[in-house]
This record gives C-alpha cells, sequence and structure tokens, in this order.
C-alpha cells in the first residue's frame, strides 16, 4: 500500500513538472514570436535580418522609430495578452487536475486498505 502510494505522489509531480516545462517552452516560443512581430510591425513589413548594422544603429537613434516601436509593441501586445493569460490558465488547471486525481486515488487506496 505504501509503496502505491509514494508511486502516485511521484507520478503527480513528474506529471505535474512536464505541464509547467510545456506550458513555459510554449510562453518562450510565443514571447519570441511576439517580438518578432513588433519588430517586423515597426518596419513596416520588413525583417530585422534584412537591416544592415549601420541601417539598425540609424534606426535606434531615430525618435520617431522608437514612437513606431511603442505603438507597435502596445499594438502586438493587445493582440496576443489572452495567449499568456489561457498558456498560464491551462497550466494551472492541468496541474489541479493531476493533484485531484492523485489525492482521489491516495485515498482510495488508503480507505481500500485500512484495517476495519
Amino acid at each position: 500500500m505504501k509503496t502505491k502510494v509514494y508511486l502516485s505522489i511521484f507520478a503527480s509531480l513528474i506529471l505535474a513538472v512536464l505541464v509547467s516545462a510545456l506550458g513555459g517552452s510554449f510562453g518562450k516560443a510565443l514571447a519570441e514570436h511576439v517580438t518578432k512581430e513588433t519588430a517586423e510591425l515597426a518596419l513596416d513589413g520588413r525583417s530585422i535580418s534584412d537591416l544592415s548594422r549601420e541601417e539598425a544603429n540609424a534606426l535606434m537613434r531615430d525618435p520617431e522609430f522608437g514612437d513606431r516601436l511603442v505603438a507597435a509593441k502596445k499594438e502586438v501586445t493587445d493582440e496576443y495578452w489572452w495567449y499568456f493569460g489561457a498558456n498560464f490558465a491551462i497550466q494551472i488547471l492541468l496541474i489541479l487536475v493531476i493533484c485531484l486525481v492523485c489525492g482521489k486515488y491516495v485515498i482510495h487506496t488508503v480507505t481500500k486498505h485500512a484495517r476495519p
């Protein structure tokens, strides 16, 4: 009985860490996508890799580009904010479901093997 309980708790911890890692990697990929889209929007559709070093330095000194970058960041953030929220909410819900299932299994195992 003890082994079953310990193994179920260990399995739930492993699943919770897996959910957290997957959510973290999705969040990181989403953040990279948002950053890339922000730069492309601020550059009027051009990619950052298309710029030479001199052009990039000139743009960074240009106050008008700074204003466009801020406006693009606000626009992209307004568009993608719910992806980040949904990612976090799904992670929390999955971890809660894992804990609930593990708790139910532990309670079932302990009550089944309880001495009368």
